[in-house]
């Protein structure tokens, strides 16, 4: 095969390549997943998507959500910005770990309400002794620490939808959207 021209192997390589993409689509709708989940997989994250765009924080607000903060902030190729969304009816910057992390707060305001209330409620106590220092999150290097700091959250967080959830990805993708 890797003596054949590039014209001959190339229809070669995409007739062998089909059946594993037909089991890993077969796995993922086994679990839930859009049948274009793997597609997206590729083309969601090949170059980071928004953060090709070479954006500013122009016209965004992340005040007082310090996550937003870090996705708008932190170097791009660190934190990942993926798209806009809308938060209070003003323009954000969302990255994944943004999108997973509301994802899963409104997952626990679903099943336990009550307990939700708690921790929401320590949240905003932490976020105003936070907020005193709100413009360290300027900073891009203060804003990729966060971002590492969170990520074993992120992952708590997504293994908790995956585990709960019958469309994870579909309550991931909708968060901060009309």
């Amino acid at each position: 095969l890797l003596n054949v021209r590039t014209f001959e192997r190339m229809p070669i390589l995409i007739l062998l390549t089909l059946p594993v993409y037909a089991l890993l689509t077969s796995i993922l709708l086994l679990f839930g997943q859009k049948i274009d989940s793997l597609k997206l997989a590729f083309t969601q994250t090949y170059h980071f998507g928004f953060s090709e765009l070479g954006h500013l924080c122009n016209n965004v607000q992340c005040g007082g959500h310090y996550l937003c903060s870090v996705a708008a902030n932190g170097h791009k190729r660190i934190v990942k910005p993926i798209r806009y969304g809308k938060r209070k009816g003003q323009l954000i910057i969302c990255n994944r770990q943004l999108l997973i992390s509301n994802a899963f707060e409104e997952k626990i305001h679903e099943l336990l309400p009550k307990t939700h209330k708690v921790i929401r409620k320590k949240y905003d106590k932490v976020g105003d002794a936070v907020h005193q220092y709100y413009y360290l999150f300027e900073k891009k290097a203060i804003s990729d620490i966060v971002y590492f700091l969170m990520k074993p959250a992120e992952i708590f967080f997504l293994i908790f939808l995956y585990l709960t959830d019958v469309n994870p990805e579909e309550r991931i993708s909708r968060q901060y959207t009309n």
